[in-house]
């Protein structure tokens, strides 16, 4: 897997730029924004410490949500990894649209992956994907790369747990978002562990099969405790579309049973469903198999 590249991709597709209107207009006062317009010259300049100087005073004149969103690019331009998980967390709090809370989260993710936590950052990404109106290339690419590059790796319950954890800012923003612009419709945090099935089977794969005994260490842990899970299985897109539904119920059902079998305080607490071939990762039949196989997938959402 090429790292470099993903750093790479990752602080490409970040960018100060002169569209000092546009990003000026959710600021909600003058200092703010003749603060968070010194900051755009100072980081198209290259001068990241100025301009999280600049931001910060803009910050402390008015909060907004472009502020935030920016001090994370600064921070994130200067590795400083911690501040900036921090202010893209506040972005997405401060975010008024789904496109804003979508784009502060898939830069977390990013800035997760430079960190090593690569299950969270693709965890954080495609939820981003789901919540914008229309991703960009940059977050499909970098989720791609990162979904490919978990393929053979093992995947933790605390890892699981931390993926958990990271989406509740994310999740009350967008339900937050959701509340004001029409009927409310919540958000639920969902376990995305690579949990993969052999073609036209309801047998897991040899690369993923061993994650499902990380998957009920979560479930069946004291966090955890009285909550339900839903079970969704998906299929690939190859067959006819009545034969996928059915599969991917029962590929649902079968690590339904797996489950309780090994972790007996799950049993009536898991159901059942399948989505078929109507939410693949990839879409398309002419796909690489590899694609294929990450669309044959198991999906667990917290009730």
């Amino acid at each position: 897997m090429n790292w470099s590249y993903l750093a790479g991709l990752a602080l490409a597709s970040l960018s100060f730029g002169n569209a000092t209107l546009a990003s000026q207009a959710g600021i909600p006062c003058e200092d703010g924004k003749r603060y968070y317009g010194l900051a755009q010259q100072a980081g198209s300049s290259q001068d990241f410490d100025k301009a999280v100087d600049w931001l910060n005073k803009s910050l402390t004149a008015c909060d907004s949500y472009s502020a935030w969103h920016l001090l994370g690019t600064a921070y994130q331009k200067q590795r400083k990894l911690e501040d900036a998980l921090t202010a893209y967390e506040q972005a997405t709090l401060h975010a008024t649209r789904q496109e804003q809370a979508a784009l502060s989260m898939a830069r977390y993710g990013q800035v997760l992956a430079l960190n090593g936590q690569r299950f969270e950052a693709l965890t954080m990404l495609e939820r981003a994907i789901e919540a914008h109106p229309n991703p960009p290339s940059w977050m499909r690419e970098n989720a791609r790369e990162l979904d490919q590059s978990l393929v053979e790796s093992p995947i933790s319950s605390d890892a699981i747990k931390r993926s958990l954890a990271s989406q509740q800012f994310g999740l009350l923003a967008i339900n937050a978002i959701d509340s004001k612009n029409g009927p409310e419709r919540q958000e639920k945090a969902t376990v995305r562990i690579p949990i993969n099935y052999k073609l036209d089977s309801v047998e897991m794969d040899e690369l993923t099969a061993g994650n499902i005994d990380e998957l009920g260490k979560v479930l069946s842990s004291t966090e955890y405790a009285g909550k339900t899970f839903t079970l969704v299985g998906h299929s690939d897109v190859r067959g006819s579309w009545d034969h996928n539904l059915a599969l991917s119920e029962q590929r649902a059902d079968a690590a339904r049973q797996a489950l309780e079998r090994r972790y007996p305080s799950l049993q009536g607490r898991l159901r059942v469903t399948g989505a078929g071939e109507a939410r693949p990762k990839y879409p398309g039949e002419r796909i690489p198999e590899a694609d294929h196989r990450l669309n044959r997938r198991l999906e667990v959402i917290v009730n």
